[in-house]
């Protein structure tokens, strides 16, 4: 799975130079605010979020974002991310970008994670119904976005949160609507 995501945001990344067709005038500086709305595909339970994503550059853009994966299966998870997106433009109003960052996930269940004995041992000696974990993981993916308006878009996205522990890796495909200023 690791192998295929690498893959694709290359593959992102080739097309995204190879069709790019110039910058739109004032990219740089402008912002957005978003509501996110998607599907955790590894942990399979719905997600929703927020984001602001902000241009330092006319093609670099800074996207932190928080996102919240309901509870599936005793488990609940909650991402705070710092990304970076590539952006390339294939029309006037289309933008297509790989992204790359960090995750900080926040893993909570109400019973015991099948994991490393460490674990086991922290379960057990917390005294509580819950189990907890934090983990930091390396975001990878690729995504895109179309202007509606002058004020509104709309995208797309997928990314996979790669932490340590291959349990605690996250697939998701996530719908975005915002508003650009």
């Amino acid at each position: 799975m690791k192998k295929l995501v690498v893959l694709a945001v290359c593959l992102v990344a080739f097309v995204a130079n190879s069709y790019a067709q110039g910058k739109l005038k004032g990219e740089k500086g402008v912002s957005s605010v978003g509501v996110i709305v998607g599907h955790a595909i590894t942990h399979k339970a719905p997600t929703i979020g927020v984001d602001y994503r902000y241009n330092v550059l006319d093609k670099v853009r800074l996207a932190p974002s928080a996102l919240y994966t309901l509870k599936n299966d005793e488990t609940n998870i909650f991402y705070a991310n710092a990304d970076v997106h590539y952006l390339s433009r294939i029309t006037k109003k289309a933008t297509i970008y790989p992204l790359a960052g960090i995750g900080l996930s926040h893993w909570k269940r109400d019973s015991y994670i099948i994991g490393s004995l460490k674990d086991l041992e922290d379960f057990l000696n917390s005294g509580e119904g819950t189990y907890t974990k934090v983990r930091i993981g390396l975001n990878l993916g690729f995504g895109g976005e179309m202007r509606v308006t002058e004020d509104i878009i709309v995208g797309a996205e997928f990314r996979y949160n790669l932490t340590t522990e291959r349990y605690y890796d996250q697939a998701m495909l996530l719908v975005r609507a915002a508003y650009y200023f």
